[in-house]
């Protein structure tokens, strides 16, 4: 895990640098983000919160029993953890009241539990992983959005942790990234996925938003901190922790889906278009579309 650590410290900074060049406006919402518009609700596993420290992205912190009396905020980031059997019937209206008001439900691995129980039929189980790392790919423009890259090359994974829900969609979900080897190794590709409800959306994840590991198998997953930063054409500083290029990856593509889950405009459909600032051809900012 040390050195994925190094990888999300130096992700952080390499996301900075990227935002400012590629993404005009978008630090600056996350920085306008209240203390009280993002939520994260405490898991047995995963610390998307840790995500948002590194992001510099202010949040609340509640336990899963406090669920039924909080307003939700504008994001309810779930941690993985098992909300397996049958729940108060006040969890489930709160959290269906707050799709229903406009609110982005985000949930992880276990917390599929918690979407199977207040929206029937939209997600089931069909069996578990174990300790893996599969490639990933992006059907969508929303997944190619969350990841962030788009060079040549280009191979990021997702560590799928012992146990992880492999699950299979129903009516209105959207696939948003995939894996095909996922598919191969456990009969369903689904790694991201996402569905709207009332005038909010819910996405939900395949094990962690922290990834634990990743997968050093080609030439290309062993390179180095500065090929990756000539990759997204970023500079190097002093701050910057020395790192495998798979590494960074998962990090950067972690952290960068992150950032997209707390804007404010919508993901799903709205494809989040409205925090983009269109350029004239041939301007500097046209780079962003190797990045986005």
């Amino acid at each position: 895990m040390t050195s994925l650590k190094n990888a999300y410290i130096t992700s952080g900074k390499i996301f900075e640098q990227v935002s400012r060049l590629y993404r005009p406006g978008m630090l600056e919402e996350l920085r306008s983000i209240g203390p009280g518009e993002i939520v994260v609700v405490t898991g047995t596993y995963d610390h998307v919160e840790k995500l948002l420290d590194t992001l510099k992205v202010p949040y609340a912190v509640i336990d899963r029993g406090s669920i039924a009396t909080h307003n939700g905020g504008r994001v309810m980031l779930v941690n993985c953890a098992a909300y397996d059997g049958s729940l108060p019937a006040g969890l489930k209206d709160s959290v269906k009241g707050f799709v229903a008001d406009g609110g982005r439900l985000v949930t992880t691995d276990w917390s599929q539990g918690l979407v199977t129980n207040v929206f029937p039929g939209r997600l089931s189980k069909v069996k578990n992983t174990v300790d893996d790392v599969v490639e990933i790919q992006c059907p969508s423009e929303i997944g190619r959005r969350f990841i962030g890259m788009n060079y040549a090359q280009c191979r990021p994974k997702w560590w799928l942790e012992t146990s992880s829900h492999v699950y299979s969609i129903g009516d209105g979900v959207v696939p948003i990234i995939t894996s095909d080897e996922m598919k191969d190794r456990y009969g369903q590709p689904y790694v991201v996925v996402g569905f709207k409800e009332g005038k909010g959306e819910v996405l939900h994840f395949i094990s962690h938003l922290e990834l634990q590991r990743t997968r050093l198998k080609s030439k290309e997953d062993k390179g180095s901190l500065d090929e990756f930063l000539a990759k997204m054409n970023v500079d190097k500083t002093p701050d910057m922790d020395d790192a495998k290029v798979a590494e960074l990856e998962a990090a950067y593509s972690t952290l960068n889906t992150v950032a997209n889950l707390c804007l404010r405009s919508p993901v799903l459909g709205g494809g989040m278009k409205s925090v983009l600032v269109t350029t004239a051809p041939g301007s500097a900012s046209q780079k962003s579309q190797r990045l986005l």
